[in-house]
């Protein structure tokens, strides 16, 4: 079955100090090929110059801005504003790969109960890495079907029934929703298509040490107690 070039999709993108990489995230977006794209750009509090960068990158880019409160919330706040029959999310310093949305949606229109569609994710190495921080940050090369918020794209409504991301959560917030999103029975369906590049530079949520590692055990937690285990595989959380 074909895709419809203009099927309407609200993409919200989360933005902290992301001055380095929001060119490149935006850019991903609007090379998608369909015309009917919104990206909502949440400011998350940065001091760096990404909210004007972006802003100046297309006008089907609208940029709100709020005091830092985390991704979940940003996030939250960036679903409050979407109106699309479609939501998709992708983090400021990742990258969607061409033809990351045509293949969502051609799972979609192959499998009209999905409620929810992943794609498939491959890391990399940022750039401006020297070889000893390369060393440092280690990870798998190989294709992974690990359930990002990068790699979801989901029917609103049906998103909504799980309902927004535990904003009291710094990290582990996908994991969280997950369960929640299996407690209310939403079909999960994926595509082999690896929809996202995501960059590992460093200061990744998951990669920041102690604090953001008690989010995830609690996000696991929370998880577990509604006796659910619908996670990203270790080390991609």
């Amino acid at each position: 079955m074909g895709v419809e070039p203009t099927t309407a999709i609200d993409v919200v993108i989360p933005c902290h100090n992301a001055g380095p990489f929001v060119r490149e995230a935006i850019e991903s977006v609007l090379q998608q090929g369909i015309t009917d794209v919104r990206i909502i750009v949440i400011d998350d509090g940065s001091t760096d110059d990404s909210p004007t960068l972006a802003r100046s990158l297309s006008p089907r880019v609208e940029i709100h801005s709020q005091t830092r409160a985390g991704i979940a919330a940003a996030r939250n706040a960036g679903i409050a504003l979407a109106r699309a029959d479609w939501l998709a999310f992708l983090d400021a310093d990742d990258v969607w790969t061409p033809g990351s949305l045509a293949a969502r949606l051609e799972a979609f229109a192959n499998r009209p109960a999905a409620d929810l569609v992943f794609g498939r994710l491959v890391q990399f190495h940022s750039p401006e890495l020297d070889d000893q921080a390369r060393a440092r940050l280690p990870f798998e090369p190989a294709p992974s079907s690990g359930r990002f918020a990068g790699t979801l794209l989901a029917r609103r409504a049906s998103f909504l029934r799980a309902g927004p991301f535990d904003a009291s959560l710094l990290a582990g917030e996908m994991i969280e929703w997950l369960a929640r999103a299996e407690a209310a029975s939403l079909v999960v369906e994926r595509t082999e298509h690896v929809s996202l590049r995501r960059r590992i530079h460093g200061s990744n949520t998951s990669l920041r040490g102690p604090s953001s590692h008690a989010h995830y055990l609690q996000a696991l937690k929370a998880a577990i107690d509604r006796g659910r285990t619908a996670f990203p595989p270790a080390g991609l959380a």
